[in-house]
């Protein structure tokens, strides 16, 4: 029964949820019933971190029905994303559906509003960000070295964000800015346009997403940025790519 859900949110089915059962929901996030992200201008920065989600033929979401909850994976790859959609259409032929990328900012307050709208309140929506399988490693290899447990990084980790100790900066028009990745590998090839000498000084370390957005928040002045994905950059080059070569109108005389 559709009833109980906003017109903007439609549930897959128990049919579609066996199939994306695979996807981990990280650490606490299960939990939760969106992203526990502190201040306003905090979460903003989050623009530049594109979700991709399962959506029907008009941009609405497609949940996992779960025994305790609503589950709304989103992926912070296309190709993950669309992985898991041509598993939803061999399995379900006539469903019209598509992979929609949404900023991450955008998302945390859609979910927030739609738990809000849903009648039925013992099953909340979450909505887990998946991680691609190496970042997960990395991270929890730092934090292995750091001491804890498989057991404790599982329970604290959702989101993992790198960043060095003391902080790699970048120049931004305001000035230099301590920097955030979520992926190792980004960070890594900044690290490789540092000269060796600073370089080793620079240590690799992992937090969780909603500690970072804590830290940018408390911070007395703005001097924090998250760098953007290769997915933000992708979709940004095919947007102008798509503006270039689409005809202007003229202006009438």
């Amino acid at each position: 029964m559709l009833s109980r859900f906003p017109a903007w949110l439609k549930p897959m089915g128990r049919q579609a949820a066996s199939l994306l059962a695979p996807v981990a929901v990280l650490g606490a996030m299960a939990a939760a019933p969106a992203l526990a992200i502190p201040e306003a201008e905090a979460i903003k920065k989050l623009q530049v971190i594109p979700v991709f989600v399962i959506t029907d033929a008009n941009g609405i979401p497609l949940p996992i029905p779960r025994d305790e909850a609503l589950v709304l994976p989103l992926y912070l790859e296309s190709d993950r994303a669309n992985t898991e959609l041509k598993a939803l259409l061999k399995s379900n032929p006539s469903l019209k559906a598509t992979v929609t990328p949404v900023p991450l900012n955008v998302m945390n307050e859609k979910v927030v509003e739609l738990n809000k709208q849903l009648k039925d309140k013992s099953k909340p929506l979450v909505a887990p960000v998946v991680m691609n399988d190496a970042d997960i490693k990395q991270a929890y290899t730092l934090l292995k070295k750091e001491g804890l447990s498989d057991e404790e990084i599982k329970k604290g980790l959702n989101v993992a964000v790198f960043f060095t100790q003391p902080f790699l900066t970048l120049n931004t028009p305001d000035g230099p800015r301590g920097v955030f990745f979520l992926s190792y590998d980004e960070l890594q090839k900044a690290l490789s346009n540092v000269p060796e000498a600073e370089r080793s000084k620079l240590k690799p370390r992992v937090a969780d997403l909603t500690a970072v957005l804590s830290q940018i928040s408390k911070a007395k002045e703005d001097s924090f940025v998250i760098f953007p994905t290769k997915e933000y950059f992708r979709l940004v080059e095919e947007g102008r790519t798509k503006a270039q070569s689409t005809p202007q109108t003229k202006p009438a005389k």
